[in-house]
């Protein structure tokens, strides 16, 4: 068999491969209720209940008990490493052993690089780099095992409660515990407190549900309809609108408010009809825009005690530079560092920004692509994109370590206008 051959056949497998998958997504995911639809995407973590608080201080989310999981991650990593190296004495390092002591040294080699070797950067600096690093690596991984943000708990929709951070206003019906989606790439049902307090009545035990009877009934009659007027002579527009307005009339005979109308097939296998929607237990904790604030405030931190640590307090005079103020009459251009001063303290806070948006917009597009892909093919494909997630997610946790190092060693350094102040102090005593 030629090459030509060989690849064909391959084209071949990849094309019967592909159509199989879009069959299955697009093909037989619907008639199961389990099509895959628009996905609902929430920026802040989403609280599993308004009543589920962290001792009554605020609503415990899925970011945040993320964000405990990595820490807790993080932990267990530094003990085991501990553990098997016997307190970092073992001279013949096991797998284990060598991988972290390989992640040591490279971090410790851009301390050393961005740095320099100052006591400050070995027992300081370091360690609070590393520990960003191993920190975010974890975080931006483990958001990629299976149970993050597929599983969760489900609620019910049209619910706003701004005390809680509770904004939920769309979602499906369900069926068992999964939402039922007919059609792939169906967009969610809209839903207001009135669809809110029906499906809460529903989970409370309040509405009775229909027997196997009544609803075998309902769906029957609800044919009868349909086949009338799809035999009517309505224009297209208006038998679609008739066909929703029964489907509801035929729902709410059996269901006690039902927020939505379920055709015929739905209602024989028993489709809750009030809008419902799954707020995931875990998810990834930096796609949450808190935990990028958070470190980008503690670098920031970290970065004036270090530069006040090295330099003392002339660290501040690169923001409000006094000696140029002072030395105006001999120097009248220092009124040009005098304001370059003042626009240091912008760029200063400029780098909380750049270090929140630059980690939170790479982890949450991510993972907006991992969901979109996941809906969209189902199979095989997410896979590649979770491949490519992988990389980002590294290059993000060091991306965010270097930049530490090099803003504090930035901080660290003298600044030239110092030198040449004490340069000409020196030069007048002689």
């Amino acid at each position: 068999m030629s090459t030509t051959q060989r690849g064909c056949l391959v084209l071949l497998g990849i094309v019967v491969f592909l159509g199989a998958c879009a069959f299955i997504t697009f093909g037989v995911l619907p008639g199961a209720g389990s099509a895959p639809t628009l996905p609902v995407i929430a920026v802040p973590g989403e609280p599993y209940s308004s009543s589920f608080t962290f001792f009554g201080l605020f609503p415990v989310t899925n970011t945040w008990v993320a964000t405990l999981l990595s820490s807790l991650l993080v932990l267990l990593i530094a003990f085991a490493g501990w553990r098997v190296s016997k307190g970092w004495t073992n001279e013949v390092p096991g797998r284990f052993q060598a991988l972290l002591e390989f992640l040591g040294e490279f971090l410790y080699g851009q301390s050393k690089n961005f740095a320099g070797l100052r006591t400050l950067t070995k027992n300081w600096l370091f360690p609070l780099a590393a520990t960003i690093f191993l920190f975010l690596l974890i975080s931006n991984l483990v958001k990629l095992v299976p149970v993050f943000e597929t599983i969760g708990v489900i609620h019910c929709a049209g619910h706003n409660d701004v005390e809680a951070g509770i904004n939920i206003t769309s979602g499906h019906p369900t069926i068992g515990n999964q939402l039922w989606v007919d059609s792939p790439l169906k967009a969610p049902y809209t839903a207001d407190e009135a669809d809110y307090h029906a499906c809460e009545e529903y989970k409370e035990g309040k509405v009775s549900k229909p027997t196997k009877d009544q609803l075998t009934a309902a769906a029957a009659m609800l044919r009868e309809e349909e086949e009338a007027v799809i035999l009517s002579r309505l224009a297209p527009e208006a038998q679609a609108a008739r066909i929703e307005e029964l489907r509801l009339e035929a729902t709410e005979s059996v269901w006690h408010h039902a927020s939505v109308g379920l055709p015929a097939d739905a209602l024989e296998q028993g489709v809750v009809p009030y809008i419902q929607v799954i707020t995931p237990y875990l998810r990834g904790a930096t796609t949450d825009l808190n935990l990028p604030l958070g470190l980008a405030l503690i670098v920031f931190v970290a970065i004036q005690v270090f530069g006040v640590a090295a330099q003392g307090p002339s660290y501040f005079l690169k923001f409000v530079n006094l000696n140029a103020l002072g030395n105006l009459g001999k120097k009248p251009m220092g009124a040009i560092d005098f304001i370059v001063g003042l626009i240091e303290i912008i760029s200063e806070i400029g780098k909380i920004i750049s270090l929140t948006f630059r980690l939170f917009g790479n982890l949450f597009a991510g993972g907006l692509v991992l969901a979109i892909m996941s809906f969209l093919t189902g199979l095989v494909v997410p896979a590649i994109f979770m491949g490519l997630e992988v990389i980002v997610g590294s290059i993000q946790a060091y991306v965010f370590a270097v930049l530490t190092l090099v803003f504090v060693g930035q901080a660290m350094e003298g600044h030239h206008g110092d030198d040449e102040h004490h340069h000409e102090e020196a030069h007048d005593h002689a």
